[in-house]
C-alpha cells in the first residue's frame, strides 16, 4: 500500500480484475496522455503486480494495493525505440514512481536507456528490468544488464530457471 509501481511497457488497461489504483500515465508512442495497452503485454504485466484480490474473479497480483502508472513506450506490436524507453523511465521518475517495472529489452545495450536508469538510482527510485526470454545461459539482456537495475529472470513451479529465461 502506498507504492507506486510504473510499468514502462506497452500500456495498461483496465483489464478484467483491475487494480486497487491505475493513475494516470503518458504515452510516448502517439506522444499523449491515454496510456491504453493496444498489445496486451503492459496489462498482463501491471495485472501480474497488482491484480485486485477478493474479488471473485481471475488471479491476485503480488502487490494488490500497490498502484499502477501506466507509461506505453510499445507500440500495438510490442516494438518500441531506445529515446521513447528512455524518456518513459524518465517521465516515471519525475511522476512519482517508487519502482519502475521494465518487462522488455534487447541484447544490445543503450547509452540513452542506462543513462534514464542511472537517473531513477539517483533519485531514488529502483529500476526492476527482465533478463529475457530467449533462452540464453551465459548473458541477460538490456536492459536488466545494466548495474542501475535489478535481473528478475523466469523460475517454473518447483523453482528452477524455466528454459525461456535468460541467466
Amino acid at each position: 500500500s502506498g507504492v507506486v509501481v510504473a510499468v514502462v511497457d506497452s500500456g495498461v488497461s483496465e483489464g478484467t480484475d483491475g487494480y486497487n489504483e491505475l493513475l494516470p500515465g503518458f504515452d510516448f508512442v502517439d506522444q499523449d496522455e491515454d496510456a491504453s495497452d493496444a498489445n496486451g503485454h503492459g496489462t498482463h504485466v501491471a495485472g501480474t503486480i497488482a491484480q485486485k484480490t477478493d474479488n471473485g474473479r481471475g488471479v491476485a497480483g503480488v502487490a494488490p494495493m500497490a498502484s499502477i502508472l501506466p507509461v506505453r513506450v510499445l507500440d500495438a506490436n510490442g516494438s518500441g525505440t531506445s529515446p521513447d524507453v528512455a524518456a518513459g523511465i524518465v517521465w516515471a521518475v519525475d511522476n512519482g514512481a517508487h519502482i519502475i517495472n521494465l518487462s522488455l529489452g534487447s541484447g544490445i545495450p543503450s547509452q540513452i536507456i542506462n543513462d534514464a536508469c542511472e537517473y531513477a538510482i539517483e533519485n531514488n527510485v529502483l529500476v526492476v528490468a527482465a533478463t529475457g526470454n530467449d533462452g540464453y545461459t551465459a548473458s541477460v539482456g538490456y536492459p536488466a544488464a545494466f548495474d542501475a537495475a535489478i535481473a528478475v529472470g523466469a523460475v517454473d513451479l518447483n523453482g528452477d530457471v524455466t528454459y525461456y529465461s535468460n541467466q
